[in-house]
């Protein structure tokens, strides 16, 4: 292909905005009688860019209601400042909660009761929890346990 050719996309491939994406790729994502447990497994949206990542994952958040009136768990990553020998770390947690680098969770990470998570690192491979693994949040438990 030369660079004066041009790729034709068809019009039903066209999203205008979106909401309309998410409502193609997840038709139905705001009623809960829609919805199963494989509603997620079988689509997903690719963005090149974690910012964009972050934005549309909003949007479904915001659509998104397998259990109604879900309350919305906000976990940071760092929420405090640990000590070590009398010293605290150079970097405030405030800094550190800004960060959102390629490859690690987002600093503040955004969880419905129904969403659909994805491993990020090999957590126990014997046992299928490995990098890239798809699952459902199926309830929330205060404290969480660190892994």
């Amino acid at each position: 292909m030369d660079n004066n050719e041009m790729i034709q996309v068809p019009q039903f491939m066209v999203c205008t905005n979106l909401n309309t994406l998410i409502n193609r790729i997840y038709p139905g994502i705001g009623n809960p009688r829609v919805q199963d447990d494989q509603y997620f497994l079988e689509c997903i949206i690719f963005c090149p860019r974690n910012d964009k990542v972050h934005n549309i994952n909003k949007a479904i958040l915001q659509q998104f209601n397998l259990v109604p009136n879900a309350e919305v768990y906000m976990l940071r990553s760092v929420d405090s400042v640990s000590e070590e020998n009398g010293m605290y770390h150079a970097y405030p947690a405030e800094f550190l909660q800004q960060l959102n680098s390629s490859g690690l969770p987002p600093a503040l990470l955004c969880l419905k009761v129904g969403c659909l998570v994805i491993l990020l690192k090999n957590l126990d491979p014997e046992e299928g929890l490995c990098n890239g693994t798809r699952m459902v949040v199926l309830y929330h438990k205060w404290p969480l346990t660190n892994l």
